[in-house]
């Protein structure tokens, strides 16, 4: 090859569209707009992390309330149960008893049966008659 061909080939090989090729790729690795847009990004992330802590702080500020209000109703609750519980106690005690003396009673009356067949039995009152009136 000649000297005139090596120029001719180097005038070839960069060009006008190779010179436009290589500030494409420049133009992508920008460190400005690169910068632009990783700053633009990390306030997004910012904005949203500020509005999730702001509904994490009115969920809890929404349970201190309801925590609030079942302590309230525990403490207007709680004297008057305390003071009936042994009235309830005392009550289930007697209904327990009552239960014994039941059974107790129906094992009496299953034993009384055979006795009773031996008893006379009594045949009913027969109704009185009003006396008659003369005259009236």
């Amino acid at each position: 090859m000649s000297e005139t061909d090596s120029g001719t080939h180097n005038s070839t090989a960069f060009g006008q569209q190779q010179v436009n090729d290589l500030f494409a790729l420049l133009a992508d690795f920008n460190p400005v707009t690169t910068g632009a847009k990783a700053v633009d990004q990390a306030r997004r992330t910012v904005e949203s992390l500020i509005s999730a802590m702001e509904l994490f702080v009115q969920s809890m500020d929404n349970m201190n309330q309801v925590a609030s209000r079942v302590n309230r109703l525990l403490d207007d609750i709680e004297g008057p149960m305390r003071q009936m519980m042994p009235h309830v106690n005392g009550a289930l005690g007697a209904v327990n008893k009552l239960a014994d003396l039941s059974g107790s009673l129906n094992d009496l009356s299953k034993r009384l049966g055979p006795l009773m067949a031996f008893m006379p039995q009594q045949s009913k009152p027969k109704d009185p008659t009003p006396p008659a009136q003369d005259g009236v």
